[in-house]
């Protein structure tokens, strides 16, 4: 069996393989067209729309042609390969509603479910099982700890399948140019050496301006003020929910509480529950909730819906701030608070696990691209974000 998918980012991506069909034809994988890969940030960039879907079959492609590299090839034998394939495929499956934004919901990362899913899930599990892909070997890929370096490398690391694949596709659902990337030859002259992917020194470069687009990404896209202002209006929305489910509130729309029973019982979700949710189910249950006869509900829900969110910004002072929440007439807990930005480098390597860096080869020595690079060195840009509400609400 073989398809061809047209994609805007990388033209016309070949799927010769019986068992990445498969997958992707799962009820799992499908899902992933009903989370939009920006989250809030389809608030800011109308045009990034696109999905977990569109994304995690550019991860698969990318695999696919760092595997044309004789050198990554070599490295890898059959098992390893088809492994490989699944992993760039099926990194993804386990966000939730708005991609990130649900994490904090839930208080579990997106990679957790996403190896519970590959264990647990009946389909998934079972076309791995019936052409002898352990399952195992796939999640350990996923998370950087395969023995096999050059695996975890491709999927796991500063320099990967995923981030080639994120950059490039959310840059242009964007609207920006930050993450232009010359692909080609970066992959063309990877090489495998001492059980590692690491760059000729002629590649610095090309590096340098994957990681400087990524660094404007991030800054500029990632964390914009509309998308942290959603984040929390959502996260708002929820805490709502549970205060009022504790306190024994009176529901008139019952099934959409029974669907997140155990989110607002504090309890583990099982995979099959987890599968029932994405934006669409999440935006119908805020949809109802607008019903409800509690006013901070109902106008957070508004807020989402009609993007009326709170205001973030990190230009005014303590002073201001203290003053619009003191003037508020409702419970500010909902409508106020400090966010101070996570730090971020334009590349500052990986202190828990150094086989992650990026290594260059230079003068027949493999160094870290810190020691090679001459503008890798700029500090962080650490800001604080005041989240309020500047009217009263009506």
């Amino acid at each position: 069996m073989k398809k061809f998918i047209r994609d805007n980012v990388h033209g016309e991506i070949s799927i010769n393989e019986d068992f990445i069909i498969e997958l992707i034809e799962s009820k799992a994988f499908q899902r992933l067209r009903r989370i939009i890969q920006l989250g809030g940030g389809q608030f800011v960039f109308p045009s990034a729309s696109h999905t977990r879907f569109s994304h995690s079959i550019g991860v698969y492609h990318v695999i696919c042609k760092f595997l044309e590299n004789e050198s990554v090839f070599k490295s890898l034998n059959s098992n390893e390969i088809k492994a490989l394939k699944c992993a760039g495929l099926l990194h993804d499956i386990g966000h939730g509603p708005f991609s990130h934004s649900f994490e904090k919901v839930i208080n579990q990362k997106h990679e957790e479910f996403s190896k519970r899913i590959i264990h647990e899930d009946y389909e998934i599990n079972n076309i791995l099982n019936k052409y002898s892909i352990n399952p195992k070997e796939v999640t350990d890929i996923i998370e950087g700890k395969h023995k096999n370096l050059v695996l975890s490398n491709l999927v796991s690391s500063q320099i990967d399948a995923d981030r080639i694949d994120y950059l490039l596709r959310d840059s242009i659902g964007a609207g920006v140019n930050y993450s232009k990337l010359d692909l080609q030859w970066i992959i063309r002259h990877t090489m495998v050496h001492d059980n590692k992917i690491v760059f000729p020194e002629k590649t610095v470069n090309s590096i340098e301006h994957f990681l400087l687009g990524r660094y404007h990404m991030f800054l500029q896209v990632y964390h914009h003020k509309i998308s942290k202002a959603f984040d929390f209006t959502l996260e708002k929305w929820f805490e709502r929910l549970k205060f009022l489910f504790k306190k024994g509130f009176s529901f008139k729309n019952t099934y959409f509480i029974e669907v997140l029973k155990n989110i607002l019982e504090d309890k583990k979700l099982s995979v099959e529950d987890y599968l029932r949710l994405d934006d669409y189910t999440v935006i119908e249950f805020i949809k109802q909730s607008e019903e409800e006869n509690d006013f901070i509900l109902k106008d957070l829900a508004s807020r989402i819906l009609n993007r009326s969110f709170v205001s973030v910004s990190s230009s005014i002072d303590e002073e201001q701030y203290n003053t619009y929440k003191s003037n508020f007439p409702y419970d500010t807990n909902y409508y106020f608070g400090i966010m101070k930005e996570s730090s971020f480098n334009i590349y500052e390597g990986d202190k828990s696990d150094y086989s992650k860096d990026i290594f260059i080869l230079s003068k027949d020595e493999i160094k870290p691209i810190t020691e090679v690079s001459k503008i890798l060195v700029s500090v962080d840009i650490n800001k604080k974000f005041y989240i309020f509400v500047k009217n009263k609400v009506e």
